[in-house]
């Protein structure tokens, strides 16, 4: 009889927009690079601008600060794009996630993630898994899923 393991920890890519961190899961991620040129897509949805093409593979580009209701900038020193897979059953896709800079990699304790505090944070949160403390800073866990699936919040 063979016994499943239980993972003790997750290794997550750290991300930032303005002075927030996210994370997503490094299992997710295919690849940091900077960012390539997009094609725009005519009546698309401003956080998800247009396509860029990766080694052959055309995926949309998604702007986590539109996404997250920020005011868009310019591409900066900074800047990354974060190529990951998104595994719906029977629909699999890439898509190319717009952040203002990425970190690191961090191990995250299973069971440290816990439920945003209502009111604690300005971010939807349809699009958070939870959060974790990292000494004096919260790190806000991104729900990959509903943030390429969800329609944006719109301004009243």
């Amino acid at each position: 009889m063979q016994i499943a393991s239980i993972p003790t920890s997750q290794d997550y890519l750290t991300i930032a927009l303005d002075e927030d961190i996210f994370a997503l899961p490094v299992a997710s991620v295919r690849e940091v690079l900077d960012p390539p040129p997009m094609t725009l897509v005519p009546f698309a949805p401003v956080h998800a601008p247009g396509l860029v093409n990766v080694r052959g593979n055309v995926m949309p580009l998604l702007d986590l600060r539109t996404r997250f209701g920020m005011e868009p900038v310019a591409n900066g020193d900074t800047t990354r794009v974060i190529v990951t897979h998104i595994d719906r059953p029977g629909d699999p896709f890439l898509v190319g996630l717009r952040a203002d800079a990425v970190y690191e990699v961090v191990d995250i304790p299973a069971g440290a993630v816990r439920p945003a505090p209502p009111g604690s944070t300005r971010w939807p949160a349809a699009l958070m898994q939870g959060v974790i403390q990292r000494g004096d800073r919260y790190v806000i866990i991104l729900n990959l899923e509903d943030i390429v699936a969800a329609e944006p919040a719109r301004p009243n």
